[in-house]
């Protein structure tokens, strides 16, 4: 057996002998960059029950691409669940320093070479007895190219399975801070705040555009409304509504502008926030999850905003239920043909059979009528506009 060999071998060994109780301080190695906001919000919320489950030991993450920094600052931020995070190359890591490595990625042989290499003398004559598992494939995506090599932990990732509503850390200052840039965007205390998210990551996932728009424009006909839109990377989205609404309607829109997720994401916490509606996207998850942290933390259900989300055909074998069917507070949309007629659906409606089918029309097929119905039917709006 080679020398690479000889140390799986022992890190197998130290692994199946370690008790829980002597867990007290555990190392993440995140080595896949992270690209999806909701992807992230989903994977990120696992690792919230690894303390509660190894006794309160401190959980440090090391994200090593360093170009999903934004994603993982702004939906780790404030949460009580982490000790610390950051982005270290390994050489600057003191892998001796933990009792515990846990490792996300597709390529863990990488991880046993370099741990073979660097601490290989060190593990052989037994003055350093590391525990290394794969939580890879519990936290990644399926993918051809994978190489495990360490051993699974099937506690833990047995305790992580179980469902349980997403959290994130919104604080009271950030919260405070938020409302005092959106007064200062013109907002009204006797205003309420729709969040309009109108971006994702696969077009498909949108409806059409004048769709959108002849929705959006009768939203914005309701009386102390108003409209608020991100335009994170600052590509003009402010001109481009411009020339669908007109000056009259744009008064009552806000386009928070390069202000980074984090920024964004505190917005949509704000108490000003009566609505949030947009596709199966990112920042519906985080809506969720913070709202969901409040409500655990005393909020009344009242004053939490009415949260909704359109979906279409999913890919990857996956659903609206995968997505949705553990965010209690997102009112989730599904569009279906029945009896040759559009039916607009709530995932919470449907049987767990009916869940699991994939067979909604596409966002394509949504008409502005149909959702200003179940809108204006969740805000109760005393001005409502009479819907064609």
């Amino acid at each position: 057996m080679n020398t690479a060999g000889l140390i799986q071998e022992r890190i197998g060994k130290n692994a199946a002998s370690i008790r829980k109780d002597k867990i007290n301080r555990v190392l993440i190695l995140y080595e896949e960059g992270i690209h999806y906001i909701g992807d992230a919000c989903v994977r990120f919320d696992k690792i919230r029950y690894f303390r509660s489950f190894l006794n309160n030991g401190m959980i440090t993450i090391n994200f090593n691409k360093k170009h999903s920094a934004k994603i993982y600052n702004a939906l780790l931020k404030n949460n009580p669940h982490v000790h610390t995070f950051f982005s270290e190359e390994w050489n600057d890591i003191d892998f001796t320093a933990y009792d515990v490595i846990c490792c996300v990625t597709y390529d863990e042989v990488a991880i046993l070479q370099y741990v073979t290499e660097r601490y290989g003398a060190a593990i052989l004559n037994e003055s350093f007895h590391p525990v290394i598992y794969s939580l890879s494939d519990f936290m990644l995506e399926p993918e051809v190219r994978s190489r495990f090599v360490f051993p699974v932990y099937k506690e833990l990732v047995d305790y992580c399975r179980n469902s349980r509503m997403g959290e994130l850390y919104v604080s009271q200052e950030e919260r405070e801070e938020a409302d005092q840039w959106l007064r200062a965007q013109g907002l009204k205390e006797a205003e309420y705040l729709v969040v309009m998210l109108d971006s994702t990551s696969d077009r498909n996932k949108l409806m059409k555009i004048n769709t959108y728009f002849e929705f959006l424009s009768a939203l914005l006909t309701i009386d102390n409304i108003r409209i608020l839109i991100f335009d994170e990377n600052n590509i003009g989205k402010e001109e481009f509504y411009g020339e669908w609404l007109g000056p009259t309607s744009m008064k009552k829109l806000i386009v928070s502008k390069g202000r980074g997720l984090r920024e964004d994401i505190c917005l949509v916490a704000s108490p000003y926030t009566k609505l949030v509606f947009g596709p199966c996207t990112g920042l519906i998850h985080c809506a969720s999850s913070v709202f969901n942290n409040y409500l655990n933390r005393g909020m009344a259900r009242k004053d939490v905003p009415v949260l909704i989300t359109y979906t279409g055909k999913y890919a990857n074998n996956t659903n609206a239920s995968f997505w949705w069917a553990d965010a209690p507070l997102v009112h989730c949309l599904l569009l279906k043909e029945r009896n040759n007629r559009k039916e607009l659906l709530l995932l919470s409606d449907l049987t767990e059979e009916e869940q699991q089918r994939n067979d909604s029309l596409p966002c394509s097929e949504y008409s502005a009528s149909l959702l200003l119905d179940f809108v204006y039917a969740k805000i109760h709006s005393p001005s409502q506009p009479a819907v064609s």
